[in-house]
């Protein structure tokens, strides 16, 4: 199973191959390697959306060096493509590749430390906008700008509490996916 993309404007386009016993990977510069499937200490899947692109998942391949390949395909400023569907059947070639009893922690999610700062910054938005109100109350009518600047902030309060639940720490198996993680 091959899978090709380009991560951003400074990395060249990439194709990852799953074989029988490891991933082997080759870019445009004439760059390749092998990875080892026994060599693999952890993997890591997890919703990382950007600015630039909100569908954005992530597979992580750390052998210790942090190998990332996306369900997005960079094709120019602030262009993407979602290859969703090659970038699922690929996952799933991958975890089903993987030998029983591997020694390979698979995580889901964020690290515990990122998620708890990504709680305490819903919570620090989420307590702006209960106390913001009141105090809007007190000081008459508010600007154009705040009133835009607050918008901003409710629409993105969803988004917001989705990838709490999306990027929530856990640990799975190969044979228990989480493509979950695919969906919008």
């Amino acid at each position: 199973m091959k899978y090709t993309q380009r991560l951003n404007a400074f990395k060249s386009r990439t194709t990852w191959e799953v074989t029988l016993d490891r991933l082997i990977w080759h870019n445009e510069k004439g760059e390749n390697g092998e990875i080892p499937f026994n060599s693999i200490k952890s993997v890591r899947l997890r919703a990382e959306p950007s600015r630039a692109e909100t569908r954005r998942v992530a597979l992580h391949v750390y052998t210790p060096i942090d190998h990332v390949i996306t369900n997005i395909d960079y094709k120019g400023p602030m262009t993407f493509k979602a290859n969703t569907g090659a970038f699922r059947n690929f996952l799933i070639a991958f975890h089903d590749r993987f030998p029983p009893n591997t020694k390979t922690v698979f995580y889901k999610g964020s690290t515990r430390a990122v998620y708890i700062g990504n709680v305490l910054i819903t919570l620090v938005v989420l307590a702006f906008l209960f106390f913001l109100a009141p105090l809007l109350a007190l000081t008459g009518i508010p600007s154009a700008g705040s009133i835009v600047r607050i918008g901003i902030i409710i629409l993105f309060v969803p988004i917001m509490l989705s990838l709490l639940v999306k990027n929530k720490p856990d640990t799975y198996t190969p044979d228990r996916l989480p493509l979950e993680m695919l969906k919008s």
